[in-house]
């Protein structure tokens, strides 16, 4: 009986999804042990709660660090209150500063 090709490629596609996201979740725990992580999260939840003027969005949202280069964390808070949309992409320095707000359009 011959494995049809079609097949092979769709398992071969959801072995490689799995792979690449166990190696994203591993470098997102390795960001979250930073010492820093703390300081930077903080400051994310309160340039949140400070421009949508509501701190329930920001308390309740999961704020997952997805980048740490050149001393600018990439910074994604989400939540699920469709008022405010689903998702904020924030980049901070290290020091806590606020260097970009993206909320969605």
């Amino acid at each position: 009986m011959k494995f049809p090709v079609s097949l092979a490629c769709a398992l071969s596609a959801i072995l490689l999804a799995g792979c690449a996201g166990r190696k994203q979740f591993h470098h997102q725990e390795s960001l979250r042990r930073d010492a820093n992580w703390p300081k930077i999260r903080a400051a994310a939840e309160l340039e949140v709660a400070r421009r949508e003027g509501n701190t329930r969005w920001s308390h309740a949202a999961y704020f997952a660090p997805h980048e740490h280069t050149n001393e600018v964390w990439y910074v994604v808070a989400s939540a699920a209150y469709p008022t405010y949309g689903d998702r904020i992409d924030i980049l901070a320095g290290d020091t806590g500063e606020i260097l970009s707000y993206s909320p969605p359009l």
